[in-house]
Order: C-alpha cells, then structure tokens, then sequence
C-alpha cells in the first residue's frame, strides 16, 4: 500500500507560489481586500454535480472543499483537499484517506467521513430527480466505508488507475449529509459549503458576492476578504478590464482583446499564458445518412487545411494541430507523427483529391448537410465560417446553425445534428479523464457511434495500473479513434489571463475548472 501525505498551510502555499514563478516573493502574501473579477453566464442550478461548465463552476466553488485537490501551482499532481493523507492498495481496489481535523461547515456544524461518503454516493447512484453529470466515472465504485470520524475508504470492483483523478475533480463538491437527508436537492437551490469563502448575493445578471469564512480549516487561509463578480456578456469584459472596474478575468483573452487591454492599461495589468486541456472538436451523428459510411466521415476530416486555420483563428487562441492531447501530455504526438494523421498532412491538394475520391466511392454528391454551433463569437462563428468554406473545396454545402449553448446541448443529446462543434475540455492529464467524452455511449459523446472495441480498450488502460502500459493502450484508443472519424478534431488551444498587477497568488493552469476556489489569491496593498 502506497502512502501519500501533503501539506496546504498558507506558509506553504507562498512558498510554493515563489517557485511555481521562478522567483522570490517581493513580499509575504497580505489578507484583505475585495477581489473584483469579471464573470461571462451564470449557473442554472448551484449543484456542483449537476455542472456542465467551468464558467458555471467559477461562482460555487470557492464555496466548496472537496476530498482531493488540483493545484494551480502544481497541476497535473493531485493535491490534498479535506483528506490530508492517502493511501492505495497494491491491487488498486481500495483507496483510504485521513481527513483533517477541525473541518467546519458554513454553519458551524462539523465535516466528518459521513459527510463524504453521502456526498459521493449521491453522485455514484443519484437519487430521483437528482442530476448527477459524471456518475459514470463512478461504475467500478463498490462501496464507501466510514472506519471513524475522519477515516474512509473507497472501495472497488475492479482497478481503476484513473479513480483517484476521479475522486479529486473539482465538481465534486462535498455537502451536508444532514442537510441531504432533510432534503436531497438542497445543494440546487441553497449555497451551504465548508469551502474559503461564505456565499452572500447572487443578482442574476448583475452579481455574485463572496465572504470570507473565518473557520477555514487551512489556517491563515483565505487571504482575501471577499469576492465580487460583475456579471456580464463577453464584449463586455474587456472594457471592464481596461476602465478598471475589474481586477481580472479566468476564462480567456484573445490576441486582439489583450492588445486593447495593453493600450488601455500599460504595465498595470499582467497576463499568464499556458497551453489549455482543451481540444476543440467537430462531432457527428452516425445516425444519420450518409454519415453513417465511414468514407464520409474521412473525407470531411480530409478537406480541413490545418496550417491555413491556424493562421486565420490563432488570433482565437487556437494553438497548433491537435489530436485529443494537450501539449505537453506524455500521449500527446509529435510533430512527425502528426503529419502522418489523416487530415494532418502538409499537402493539402493531395488530402482534398483523397476526399473526392472517398465521396465517390461511397457514391455520395452534392451533400448538404447542417454545421451546429453555440452562439458565441469567438471562437465558434469564426471557426465555424472557417470549416464550411474548407468543405466547400470538396463539394459539400454546409449551413451553420448557431443556437444558445442549452438549445444547442439539447439538440446534441437529442440526436437532432448532422455535425456539432465541441470540445473536449478534461479536468486533468489523467488518461481515464481525457478518453472518456469520446468513448461510445459515454457521458457528452454525442455520436450515436457504437464500437466494442473503443469501449474495450477504454476500459483496459483504466483497469491498467502501470502508466507506460496505459500509454501503449491509449495510443491504440487513439489510433482507433482516427481510424473512425465520429469526432473530428481540429486545434488545440491555448489559455491566457489577465490580472490587475496587484493581484497575487494565481497561477493559470491548463484546465479552466482549476483553481476556482482562490483560497491563495491575495493583493498587494
């Protein structure tokens, strides 16, 4: 059995702070203060399970712990949250923490095991009306077992190497077994969490306001005195960072937003860039003819130009040709080995005859077909301009069809699309977490694909506790994957923030639902 502890003390969260940046901190981080942030869209519901957006999970989850933890600092490592030590099986079917001490709820009642074992089979085995997202990623899960006040253990039916990444996504916010018992669906309508911050206000359309809790368990922590979001459309956002009404914004700026910004502000904003988790992807309906010939499928991937669309949307923050792995990733391809993918090669004349052909072999002409899309801006409508004029090159006529987000997700999950625009957005780098939106029949694959072999091979790197066999696996998922085409990909992304320079303690991580808790951010008086 392998033991893991960690340390989250304010002391060491500076500290670390200093040698994520390369450098040593001008000063100790200082409490107080209000940090004002700019939010685009606001939560349907407050049920962190119910979740399907980071830029939802921004409001609710500084008012949350969860068991585990991803660090901005240290991501991809999976961090402490309310377990401080953990330990894993040799054989990989039982997981045991030891919880902190002294863990308190919003309303001064005490956090205990029992607290996290009904919090998470709540999510593993929903009750009625209960909308649990991710209660697949919990199907090998056995039982949960309350040792003491502060010992559990998770304990499963078969290894799964990617559990433990399970466990410590930031959706899994942990709530009130007493609470739940009175009423299963308070976490949609009430705010009552053990997480840095007390909830206060939400304005819908205008505002969300935080506190700060007194009794966090992480002591000295938080620095902050409180949050406020002012709610507001994305153009909005960059004249609220250039007039100075905010201190920052998580999601994303893009090139010509940030050269707005600099002209605006100088040297008192700054911006951190990293590579992003996401993936940017064109789904298709299986379903329906003629997409139901693989032919078809591989010659609309053909026809794309992935050069050409990197130097007219890399102002969008699209970042380099991509197949499903981040750059960075240990699975991730290099170049040579891109060039070879179908759809990724530098000769494009030759791909485009190559789609012709397919066509007419799957005796396919003047197709007509429906490109769904969210109506967002940046980066779907470019993007989305971009892709019908490269399918036009091989004689398919494609109309976009932009929908807001929750039409546009109801349609998907209906079946009613010939081709969507997504994305694949993983929490982390874990292998499990990455694969699992394009396995058949899982959670947000849309396709209508069904493949045993995808799916088997899916479930054998995830049952696969050695990371290099895991990887061999992977990269057949992923040959199999391109092989099939029922999603296509197109770029990878980048992630760059911006901060007022007073604003200290955030690093941005590679995925968008990290860090949202801002228990270490702290301003510089």
């Amino acid at each position: 059995m392998t033991i893991y502890r960690g340390l989250r003390s304010a002391a060491a969260v500076a500290v670390v702070w200093g040698l994520a940046s390369g450098t040593v901190l001008a000063q100790e981080p200082t409490p107080g203060g209000v940090l004002r942030l700019a939010g685009v869209g606001e939560p349907a519901t407050f049920d962190c399970g119910a979740l399907t957006s980071s830029t939802q999970l921004q409001y609710i989850a500084p008012h949350y712990s969860t068991l585990l933890s991803f660090q901005p600092d240290t991501f991809p490592k999976i961090s402490p949250g309310l377990a401080k030590e953990w330990a894993v099986s040799d054989d990989g079917m039982r997981y045991s923490f030891t919880l902190n001490s002294g863990v308190k709820f919003h309303d001064g009642t005490d956090l205990t095991a029992d607290d996290i074992k009904t919090t998470f089979e709540r999510i593993a085995n929903p009750p009625e009306g209960v909308v649990s997202v991710r209660k697949g990623r919990f199907g090998a899960l056995k039982s949960i077992e309350v040792t003491a006040p502060d010992k559990i253990d998770f304990v499963l039916s078969e290894p799964s190497a990617g559990f433990l990444a399970t466990l410590a996504a930031p959706w899994n916010c942990i709530y009130s077994a007493k609470k739940l018992k009175e009423d299963p669906s308070y976490p949609a309508k009430t705010i009552m969490g053990s997480g840095p911050f007390v909830f206060e206000e939400f304005v819908p359309g205008a505002s969300w306001r935080a506190k700060k809790f007194d009794g966090y368990f992480e002591k000295g922590l938080p620095y902050l005195d409180g949050i406020d979001f002012a709610i507001m459309g994305s153009p909005a956002v960059v004249n609220a960072i250039a007039s100075d009404q905010v201190d920052g914004y998580m999601r994303l700026i893009t090139a010509p937003d940030k050269k707005r910004i600099e002209q605006a502000r100088g040297d008192t904003v700054k911006f951190d860039i990293t590579p992003s988790t996401t993936v940017n992807v064109v789904q298709v309906n299986v379903r329906h003819k003629p997409l139901d010939d693989v032919r078809v499928r591989q010659a609309l991937n053909l026809a794309i130009d992935r050069r050409a669309g990197l130097k007219a949307l890399g102002v969008y923050a699209q970042d380099g040709e991509n197949v499903l792995f981040r750059e960075g990733h240990a699975a991730v391809l290099s170049p040579a080995e891109i060039e070879k993918v179908p759809g990724f090669s530098p000769d494009i004349a030759a791909q485009r005859e190559e789609a012709k052909k397919l066509l007419a072999d799957a005796g396919v002409s003047d197709l007509k077909l429906t490109l769904l899309a969210p109506n967002i801006k940046a980066p779907y409508e470019p993007m989305g301009i971009f892709l019908i004029d490269q399918w036009r090159q091989i004689g398919v006529t494609v109309t976009l069809d932009q929908q807001p987000v929750a039409n546009q997700t109801a349609r998907m999950a209906s079946g009613d699309f010939d081709l969507s625009m997504d994305f694949s957005a993983p929490t982390t780098d874990d292998l499990t977490d990455v694969l699992a939106k394009f396995v058949p029949g899982g959670d947000g694959n849309f396709s209508g694909l069904k493949d045993d072999e995808l799916v088997a091979l899916f479930r054998k790197q995830d049952k696969t506790l050695d990371e290099n066999e895991r990887l061999k696996i992977a990269r057949q998922f992923l040959d199999r994957f391109i092989q099939l085409q029922y999603a296509i990909t197109t770029f990878g992304t980048y992630r760059e923030v911006v901060f007022d320079k007073k604003v200290n303690g955030w690093k941005v991580p590679p995925s968008y639902a990290v860090g949202l808790d801002l228990k270490s951010v702290w301003l510089q008086k």
